[in-house]
């Protein structure tokens, strides 16, 4: 009879171990989980500002004369480029404050107005050269 209640005490502590095993992996996995969640919530918040800061930039009237001029809107933190190309090309940058990504449309411009191209949105800088890329 002494044998049995052994075995049993056993059994319990066993399943209580693998138990446990199961809960730490679990706890593991979730903190992995959650520094990941984390990440994407960052980029699509910067993502957004990006794409904020280029919508606030079709808003805004520019130097028809420069070949690169950048306008900064203090509140939010939005930064807006337009570079116009040598060959007529015209292309506008809108990025958040503080962030790394930036968002690209090709536009046209009239005077000091520009006006976004249908299929012109580009989630990286379309010219050749880095430098080129304020």
């Amino acid at each position: 009879m002494n044998q049995r209640g052994n075995s049993a005490l056993g059994m319990v502590l066993m399943i209580l171990l693998m138990g446990s095993i199961t809960l730490h992996a679990s706890r593991e996995m979730l903190g992995q989980g959650m520094g990941l969640v984390a990440d994407e919530q960052h980029f699509i918040q910067d993502f957004w500002r990006a794409q904020s800061a280029l919508q606030w930039g079709m808003t805004l009237n520019w130097p028809a004369t420069k070949a690169l001029h950048c306008q900064q809107e203090t509140n939010n933190g939005w930064r807006s480029c337009i570079m116009r190309g040598e060959n007529g090309d015209v292309l506008l940058k809108g990025e958040g404050s503080g962030s790394e990504l930036a968002l690209w449309h090709w536009v046209s411009a009239q005077e000091n107005h520009i006006k976004a191209l249908p299929h012109g949105w580009i989630d990286y800088c379309p010219l050749s050269k880095p430098e080129l890329c304020p």
